[in-house]
């Protein structure tokens, strides 16, 4: 039977980014514990992910269709424009690890700086993120993340300067799953 008060949309939600390893919340209404950065504003476009899976066909003699299929790969993005420009913004964007940038001055004058690596490593982070629609929160806990794409930058007066990332889920570091997931206000059926 169709329950209308199961429609969603996502309202409102927020990005966090934390070490690998970083303990993460284990229900969709507890607050983010230590060590989890929230990213601040997105763009209003919201969070978009995408499941990604090839699979092989596997066909009989004498068949003109397959018998069986088998997921070869699976992977997930995430993708979000932040609108805030911070330390970890920029660092996820240009690929710079916070120890190598430089924070000086002091209140008008004060100014960051980093260098872009020649050759840059790769960054992995674990990754929150909360989709709201008013009582019905949706989590999402990425264990080991990449950053894999980065949007066009706009410099002009009638644009924000934008950080437009895609985070792509890896292997989970003990080698269990990689992304969690919890849904506020759904039961399984009785």
């Amino acid at each position: 039977m169709a329950d209308d008060t199961q429609v969603r949309v996502g309202v409102e939600g927020a990005f966090y980014v934390a070490p690998v390893g970083t303990t993460a919340p284990t229900d969709p209404y507890s607050a983010w514990p230590a060590g989890w950065i929230d990213l601040g504003n997105a763009n209003e476009d919201g969070l978009t992910e995408a499941l990604n899976e090839s699979r092989l066909e596997i066909k009989a003699w004498g068949r003109s269709g397959a018998v069986r299929t088998q997921v070869t790969d699976r992977a997930s993005t995430f993708k979000i424009i932040f609108e805030e420009t911070s330390a970890w913004t920029l660092a996820l964007y240009y690929g710079v690890d916070l120890a190598d940038m430089t924070s000086s001055g002091t209140g008008a004058a004060q100014f960051l700086a980093f260098n872009e690596p020649q050759a840059p490593e790769p960054m992995y982070y674990a990754i929150g993120m909360d989709v709201i629609d008013d009582d019905k929160p949706m989590r999402i806990i990425v264990a080991r993340a990449e950053v894999t794409e980065k949007g066009d930058r706009t410099y002009k007066s009638d644009t924000n300067q934008a950080f437009e990332l895609t985070f792509s889920s890896l292997t989970a570091p003990n080698g269990g799953s990689s992304i969690s997931r919890m849904f506020g206000m759904v039961s399984l059926p009785s």
